[in-house]
């Protein structure tokens, strides 16, 4: 329990005493009332300065996610660290779509124990293992599109699969080239456009079927016929691999990178919209409903004031997801973060008023870790 001064008091706190009108000794509020802004209102229109409130409790919700959560965290690291043992090992006899298949089965069952949680993963990326956090980021995201689709087990699994090897043909670009900080020269730029085509032929090379091969050579395919190596549009492009094309731009956009830094998850959605042509427009309206109008990770701002991160989408109520409160009205960080589901009906007078731009997401996620390692 602790004392705090009204002005600091935000939605999804608990009393931990009973609040009484000053000269009277009656209850206004009592005690373990989750406060709501408009008990806030009531409680300022007094004239109260202080009042206590009790140490966060967590829901079961909370409770069954904090124990999903390092389980999760472990199997996307586990995945990630056996996707780079086989993809850089080609001829080793783990290189089997059997045995990759195995890896996005795995992948499946956390996505459908809680795909928002498991979404949140996917900003978990360094320079160092990019290449490979990405491919499992994006078959990720390629499977919850492949759900909303109603693709059977049997198609996830080789979206799936298709998704984790679609860009194994950067393994024949030298590294020097596409972890280059600096503009590229034509040469470079031309050896990063042929990985499409480097890795159609090592997986033809594996036997690997003929869906997955294509996904490989046609993930930068557009569309409108804008993409590359072959200017393919509209149904000549493999509909697997529109579904992966999509899936990586929105990972590669959210993902710092030694050329440019990351931008926010809203930003890439907007970004992605803003070029709809390049895409299925079936598979951007499926992924723009799946991702919702604040995707998670996306860090948002009250009209109380309040910054908090975006942790869980309601399907039905895209515009109330679901946030981690991090910093007060003052933007000042909170000792402990505040869960606050905005599709409550008693946090009806809440709304998110602004995302953060990117510098300022930067900036916030960077003073949100520090926190923690402290």
């Amino acid at each position: 329990m602790k004392a705090v001064k009204v002005d600091k008091l935000i939605p999804g706190m608990v009393l931990a005493q009973d609040v009484l009108i000053p000269s009277t000794g009656v209850t206004l509020l009592p005690s373990n009332a989750v406060l709501t802004l408009e008990m806030i209102r009531r409680i300022t229109s007094f004239n109260i300065s202080v009042v206590f409130i009790a140490d966060p409790q967590k829901s079961e919700e909370e409770k069954t996610e904090e124990i999903l959560a390092p389980a999760m965290a472990q199997a996307h690291e586990n995945v990630v660290a056996a996707v780079r043992d086989i993809v850089t090992n080609p001829e080793d006899q783990l290189f089997e779509e059997q045995i990759i298949a195995g890896l996005v089965g795995e992948l499946l069952e956390h996505v459908e124990m809680d795909a928002s949680l498991f979404l949140n993963l996917t900003h978990l990326k360094t320079y160092d293992n990019y290449l490979f956090s990405h491919s499992v980021n994006v078959s990720i995201l390629a499977l919850l599109i492949g759900e909303q689709l109603n693709y059977s087990s049997e198609e996830l699994n080789q979206l799936g699969v298709a998704a984790l090897l679609h860009d194994i043909g950067m393994l024949k670009v030298p590294m020097e080239i596409w972890r280059k900080s600096g503009t590229l020269t034509p040469d470079e730029y031309q050896e990063i456009r042929n990985h499409p085509l480097y890795g159609e032929e090592i997986l033809a090379a594996k036997n690997m079927s003929k869906e997955i091969r294509a996904v490989a050579a046609q993930h930068h395919e557009r569309f409108d016929g804008s993409g590359y190596p072959n200017k393919l549009k509209s149904s000549e492009i493999n509909y697997k691999a529109r579904i992966v094309a999509l899936a990586d731009v929105y990972d590669a956009c959210i993902s710092e990178r030694p050329y440019r830094e990351r931008i926010t998850p809203q930003e890439a959605l907007r970004l992605i919209v803003a070029d709809q042509e390049l895409y299925d427009p079936q598979i951007l309206k499926v992924f723009i409903s799946t991702m919702a109008v604040y995707p998670i990770g996306s860090l948002v701002k009250l009209n109380t004031g309040e910054i908090g991160k975006v942790i869980k989408v309601r399907n039905k109520q895209p515009f109330r997801p679901v946030l981690q409160i991090y910093f007060d009205r003052e933007e000042k960080l909170l000792d402990e973060p505040i869960r606050l589901d905005l599709s409550e009906d008693a946090n009806h007078l809440l709304f998110i008023k602004d995302t953060l731009s990117p510098v300022q997401h930067k900036k916030a996620l960077a003073e949100i870790g520090k926190n923690r390692n402290q």
